[in-house]
């Protein structure tokens, strides 16, 4: 009797099976929730150095390209070129994206331009979103932030009466462009600089009225700008929100736009006019000039300012709570103002 107690005994505690309890299991998929919850933030921190690394390199990358041209030309290129004479506003040829690519390792892509036609018209823009067949259409890499969410995006652009708009706007002609989130700064609206100084609206160094050389930079190259970000191009973006999607009738929503797309002219034709604090009101203007909205104003998908390339060709992180004057002074490249120290 007594080994038939232990046999039923030790048959009996074999038969139990193993694994986890309920509790045991809600146990362990809080820990992993919680470990989740503390390395999610670390990886998106990290995530967005690099990010913010790779979209430095770019800008290094195209201040590279612009001393390689002006060692060609003795000159920086145009912003965007007009007749070649210097007159203005006679006919808008192609902007300083184009003009860059032999020297970024695009030589085909560059040749399918002609830079005696206007840059919307063929061979420079089919209005197709096909990049074999409209050269304006192709992605170029170095042209795009990898923090934005644009990514070469290719869309229609156009312009109202006025000269600024997103496309299609109803009863003008359409050009089709791939993306960029980098701008040529060419100068400042009058009544972004009146109060501050009285410094000459077309200013910039690569200006739309004439070409730069760096003699005429007596500013001196690392006080001078030349390129800056501009992201989320076709949409409108104020203070880290989506605000507007095309297509839309600006006079409806009281923005000037401008193209950010790398082979569209109006890139090269920036104007920075400013906008107020909570990025609703670009058409008066405003101090706030970096990250309060992607129009009249630099504007990054990075935490607390945007990459800035300068005129020696070294990349700086400027941020958003830089004083206005001191964004006048760095885009403005003969001001005679001395710059302060900013961060």
């Amino acid at each position: 009797m007594l080994s038939l107690g232990v046999t039923h005994m030790v048959h009996s505690r074999s038969g139990r099976r193993g694994g986890f309890t309920l509790i045991e299991l809600l146990v362990v998929i809080a820990i992993i929730a919680v470990l989740v919850g503390l390395l999610l933030p670390a990886v998106q921190k990290v995530r967005e150095a690099a990010n913010r690394m790779s979209c430095s390199n770019n800008l290094k990358q195209m201040g590279l390209a612009l001393h390689m041209y002006h060692d060609t030309f003795k000159k920086f290129p145009y912003g965007a070129n007009d007749d070649g004479s210097d007159n203005v506003g006679v006919v808008a040829y192609l902007p300083w994206g184009v003009f860059l690519l032999p020297y970024l390792e695009q030589q085909n892509l560059y040749n399918k331009f002609n830079p005696k036609v206007i840059f919307n018209l063929p061979p420079n823009n089919t209005d197709v979103p096909d990049p074999t067949l409209n050269p304006a259409a192709n992605s170029v890499k170095v042209y795009n932030c990898p923090s934005s969410p644009s990514n070469g995006v290719v869309y229609q652009d156009t312009w109202d009466n006025s000269g600024d708009a997103y496309g299609p706007y109803s009863g003008n002609p359409t050009w089709t462009v791939s993306a960029s989130d980098y701008i040529a700064i060419s100068g400042m609206l009058g009544r972004f600089v009146n109060p501050y100084f009285p410094v000459p609206d077309h200013d910039g160094v690569l200006n739309d009225n004439f070409q730069v050389s760096i003699k005429m930079i007596t500013d001196g190259l690392t006080n001078t700008w030349m390129v800056g970000e501009c992201g989320g191009a076709p949409d409108v973006w104020v203070k880290g929100k989506l605000f507007a999607s095309p297509p839309y009738d600006p006079s409806s929503t009281g923005f000037y736009i401008s193209g950010n797309a790398w082979a569209d002219e109006t890139n090269g034709d920036q104007w920075i006019g400013g906008n107020s604090y909570d990025g609703l009101n670009p058409v008066s203007g405003g101090p706030c000039t970096i990250n309060c909205a992607n129009i009249q104003g630099f504007y990054a998908f990075h935490t607390g300012g945007a990459n800035f390339l300068y005129g020696d060709g070294h990349v700086q992180f400027v941020g958003e709570s830089v004083d206005p004057k001191v964004v006048i002074m760095l885009i403005s490249f003969r001001d005679g103002q001395v710059v302060p120290d900013y961060e």
